[in-house]
């Protein structure tokens, strides 16, 4: 909450040598955020091991060691400990590689010196964005930081990814003992994060973004047996997010094909054995820093566009379903599509969503992602007041999975 001056050079890029704290501990802060103070790379204060995501650990380490033992958190709590004749789940919610990016310095000293390609970003780009991720560009950018900046900022990101890494492989082994001591079996999930981050693609670092690499992750999942999750099998179609719930429900016994039958994923299990739970696509939808867009990704299009009028959620801006059908109604224009053809533009620097030649493919995608998230089911609920809410279902089923996309293979690439 301390205030602090910033300087900035011709460029608008943090000088932040002024600072004695940023000086010491080498920090490279964001220069278009509103406070300015979004820290990008830089040394943590604490060792390794003595920081938030440390003392995480410590948390976990703790809980395991006092089986059926009541004692004293690392917060000071009274907790007690897990029941050895009893299934236990824990979630270990590491902060890293978030923000403010500050791996230790035993971990940063190893990629100092690493060489990594700047992604390449030409504000040319910004030409064919709609207005609205133009925004985000201009809320985020990092263009403007000179290349050695772009670097620290590419090796700290790394560092400390490799600094949790080292977290994660402690914590995995310290529950496999604890499973191999209580005579359990168990099932490890390990997903990379809850989005992707931009090191510097689309001109950003940043998340937010309807671009693959805001929402492209990974998950590793492990099975004691062997049995639902076959070792050494790499899975490398479309998964989302909501299918860890069913997964773990349905490891710990519950029917999911029934009385859970209205979650939205899949067991993952099942996903690599049965190849009718296939996805044509998967979707999304951003309702931070720049307002409403949702995006619809297939193997060879990402598609994004503006689904509602207003800059903010329901009750700040509008009343839940208010105008529900508005981009089904507005102008080509008005719901500022984007569109890349991830076969010849895997990096989406070329948005082709206005060109003649995709029309046909942009007016399927759009009425898809309309139907989806405008039609089936979608629940607008007012967080600023109790009770209030709003329920759109004027396409049911829309979001079967399945996209045929006619006359692809004619359409060359616009580059």
């Amino acid at each position: 909450g301390s205030k602090k001056s910033f300087l900035l050079n011709k460029n608008g890029v943090n000088n932040s040598s002024s600072n004695p704290v940023d000086k010491e501990l080498d920090i490279v802060r964001s220069y278009t955020r509103n406070s300015k103070s979004l820290i990008l790379a830089g040394q943590s204060p604490k060792p390794a091991g003595e920081t938030l995501d440390g003392f995480i650990l410590k948390a976990f380490t703790k809980y395991l060691g006092n089986p059926n033992t009541t004692y004293t958190s690392v917060l000071g709590d009274e907790i007690k400990g897990p029941d050895p004749k009893k299934p236990v789940m824990l979630s270990l919610s590491f902060g890293f590689p978030h923000t403010p990016v500050l791996p230790p310095k035993s971990f940063r000293d190893r990629f100092k010196s690493k060489h990594y390609k700047i992604p390449e970003f030409s504000q040319t780009e910004l030409e064919r964005l709609p207005p609205q991720l133009v925004k985000l560009y201009k809320n985020m950018k990092t263009d403007g930081m000179t290349k050695e900046e772009k670097l620290k900022t590419i090796r700290d990101y790394y560092a400390f990814t490799a600094y949790g890494d080292a977290l994660i492989g402690e914590a995995i082994e310290k529950f496999k003992a604890y499973n191999e001591k209580t005579g359990r079996p168990y099932l490890i999930i390990l997903t990379v994060g809850d989005h992707g981050w931009h090191l510097g693609e689309q001109g950003i670092s940043a998340k937010f973004g309807p671009w693959d690499k805001s929402n492209h992750g990974a998950m590793v999942v492990v099975d004691s047996r062997g049995e639902a999750f076959p070792r050494n099998t790499v899975y490398n179609d479309f998964i989302e997010y909501v299918d860890i719930s069913p997964t773990i429900l349905s490891a710990a016994g519950a029917e999911i094909d029934s009385s859970l039958d209205h979650l939205d994923g899949f067991d993952l299990a099942e996903v690599i054995k049965k190849p009718k739970l296939k996805r044509d696509y998967v979707l999304g939808e951003l309702n931070q820093i720049i307002g409403d867009r949702a995006y619809l990704r297939t193997n060879r299009f990402g598609f994004s566009m503006k689904v509602r009028p207003k800059l903010g959620k329901p009750g700040e801006t509008h009343k839940p379903g208010e105008d529900i059908r508005w981009a089904i109604n507005a102008s080509a224009s008005d719901v500022e599509m984007a569109l890349y053809d991830l076969s010849c533009d895997p990096n989406e620097r070329r948005n082709v969503a206005y060109e003649p030649e995709y029309s046909a493919i942009v007016k399927r995608l759009r009425e898809k992602t309309q139907d989806i998230f405008l039609g089936d089911g979608r629940l607008e609920i007012d967080w600023t007041k109790e009770n209030v809410s709003f329920t759109s279902d004027f396409a049911p089923g829309a979001h079967d999975r399945s996209l045929s996309i006619e006359s692809t293979k004619e359409i060359s690439c616009l580059l």
